[in-house]
């Protein structure tokens, strides 16, 4: 019996480029829509105290019939829960009638501005007397904690600085 020698060519394991490529591009993709996301959120009015006219929270309830009833961090620190009471639903028309004015979260530790959701701006408010409207705004970046102190922005007025629970 003849018995001949045949080589066979092995397979290597030879890693693609391919196999790193694709998982850098969707890594990248991400990042990107991620800072895009975040970037939007975080819009809003550049607020700085030299461009505001400053008001305490009696002359809110006094003049625009707003009382601040709470500003508070919520859902595990990625919410800020602001719940205003309408003691005045003429005057509150003043600040809440207009979405493009609507309350802006200032937090001047971080410089950051928080907003509600557009769908939020576009809700009807009834302007009852003794009713209460309940705000919830995305905390990008955690800029609000226990403690913080924070500025509700109409347009150019703001409240002075209340501390969030």
């Amino acid at each position: 019996m003849l018995m001949q020698e045949m080589t066979v060519n092995a397979v290597t394991d030879k890693p693609h480029r391919n196999k790193y490529l694709i998982p850098a591009i969707i890594l990248l993709i991400v990042l990107l829509v991620s800072l895009f996301a975040y970037r939007s959120l975080n819009r809003g009015p550049v607020v700085t105290s030299s461009e505001m006219t400053e008001i305490s929270q009696s002359i809110l309830e006094e003049k625009y019939g707003l009382h601040v009833n709470l500003i508070a961090v919520t859902a595990v620190g990625g919410l800020v829960d602001v719940r205003l009471k309408i003691v005045n639903g003429e005057k509150a028309k003043s600040l809440l009638q207009d979405p493009a004015f609507f309350p802006a979260l200032w937090i001047a530790d971080n410089n950051v501005t928080l907003n509600v959701p557009e769908d939020t701006k576009a809700q009807e408010i009834q302007f009852k007397d003794n009713s209460n409207l309940f705000l919830i705004y995305p905390n990008v970046g955690s800029a609000v904690k226990p403690g913080t102190p924070v500025t509700i922005v109409f347009d150019d007025l703001q409240v002075e600085p209340i501390l969030a629970k």
